[in-house]
């Protein structure tokens, strides 16, 4: 990935203001539209790396994952081995649906379902923000034909 996400969303913004500025002067020049379309589609083929990196990290904390980690920290509870980042033992030997209830609560698991809630909300974004420069593309392509 070659530039940072934040400076692709910043390009993005600068661009769409600066695109919605060129529209309200109503002198549309058709070369300057190409240049603004090249723009959006480049800043989407950009965000391809971030979609895709953001996908894999969602299905990493999928329904399945969250489930066994669960299990993992049941039985670790369940069988007095559970241990929180210093060492130290959190909870006493109890029953496995006891444990399951712990496992729940308990800050790794938090963890892990903020990890795939974050996830989830970034890879929703970015798959607007690409859907956003396919509109601003497809809105230019349609000025384009009305000057031609």
């Amino acid at each position: 990935m070659s530039r940072l996400l934040e400076e692709i969303i910043e390009d993005f913004e600068n661009n769409r203001i600066s695109f919605k500025a060129f529209r309200e002067i109503k002198d549309l020049n058709k070369t300057t539209l190409i240049e603004y379309q090249a723009r959006f589609l480049d800043i989407k083929a950009e965000l391809r790396p971030y979609k895709v990196d953001m996908v894999k990290q969602w299905i990493r904390r999928d329904d399945k994952a969250a489930t066994a980690i669960k299990f993992r920290i049941a039985i670790a509870i369940h069988e007095g081995n559970f241990k929180d980042k210093e060492g130290k033992l959190i909870y006493e030997k109890c029953s496995i649906n006891q444990a399951e209830k712990y496992a729940s609560g308990c800050e790794q698991y938090k963890e892990f379902v903020d990890q795939r809630a974050f996830y989830k909300e970034s890879m929703t974004n970015i798959s607007d923000l690409r859907n956003d420069c396919d509109s601003f593309a497809n809105l230019i392509k349609d000025i384009l034909k009305t000057i031609q």
